[in-house]
């Protein structure tokens, strides 16, 4: 006989396209959905699914049975759904860069009243790989990825400022002569996210019109650590104007370039567009509007 239970977790395999996502939405663990699709299976005496190293793909048999079964699971989850679902409170399954979530958007959940955050931080890339595949609900993206399946709304825009230890002497003004400024800074000490210096690169790209050729002395994968170990006297760095404006009124960092032509990049919500109109995605673009 087939449980009930088996069949929950055939349902969201097929969708989400993995047991680690569908074992999330179900709130079981890996293994008992596992066991799930094995029983029914067995019970079937036909495969469901193709087992790919990160992907199950239903087989022709498994798509039938979604066919067959489908509409009947919705109609039976939705009996207990409705009848609770005004006093449930929403989940929001968010993924984010740890430095702009804790900087600048934290602040803006207090608004949310009873709803629940499930965060989880990351680089872009991955966590738009874990959107497609229905882990998080929404993703804060620093860069907008293509994909038929997503679209994005711009939040934030960020300019970066080229900044330094609050001790740093600065042989000429950034309004005088450029060239002198870039050759000394050539010579400093630089601290950077990653090894091929994203951010400082495009910087000197825009700003002094060629490629900085420097390896950094610190490679440091956090933003606000950047900023601290800048403020210790470590080295130079370019970092988001949200991260230095504050430290660099209170002296704790020196501004040594703001240029007028701004540097600048947009932060996006990304989510997938079959939930544009989901409460998850609503509510977050709600709460994300008067930032600016």
């Amino acid at each position: 006989m087939v449980n009930l239970e088996w069949y929950r977790s055939f349902i969201e395999i097929y969708r989400v396209g993995t047991v680690s996502g569908a074992a999330q939405v179900l709130h079981l663990t890996q293994p008992a959905v596992s066991q799930h699709i094995a029983a029914l299976e067995s019970t079937l005496g036909t495969q469901l699914f193709q087992r790919l190293p990160r992907r199950m793909l239903p087989t022709e048999a498994g798509k039938r049975l979604y066919t067959q079964i489908a509409a009947a699971i919705e109609t039976l989850e939705s009996i207990p759904t409705k009848a609770a679902l005004a006093n449930a409170p929403l989940l929001i399954r968010l993924g984010t860069p740890q430095e702009f979530f804790c900087e600048h958007i934290l602040k803006y959940l207090s608004k949310a009243d009873s709803t629940l955050f499930s965060i989880r931080f990351g680089l872009t890339p991955e966590l738009i790989g874990q959107l497609l595949e229905n882990n998080l609900d929404c993703v804060i993206a620093t860069q907008k990825i293509s994909n038929l399946e997503l679209e994005y709304q711009v939040i934030f825009e960020e300019s970066f400022w080229l900044v330094g230890p609050p001790t740093a002497i600065i042989p000429v003004s950034q309004d005088v002569d450029l060239t002198v400024l870039e050759q000394w800074l050539s010579q400093q000490p630089w601290i950077a996210y990653s090894e091929d210096l994203p951010i400082i690169r495009r910087f000197w790209r825009v700003i002094f019109g060629r490629r900085l050729n420097v390896n950094p002395q610190f490679v440091i994968p956090d933003l606000r650590s950047i900023r601290a170990a800048i403020a210790l006297g470590l080295g130079y760095s370019v970092l988001p104007d949200y991260l230095c404006k504050e430290w660099i009124a209170e002296n704790r960092l020196k501004l040594v370039l703001k240029p007028t032509l701004a540097v600048t990049n947009y932060i996006w919500l990304a989510y997938r567009k079959s939930s544009r109109q989901s409460q998850q995605t609503v509510t977050l673009l709600n709460l994300l509007e008067s930032i600016h």
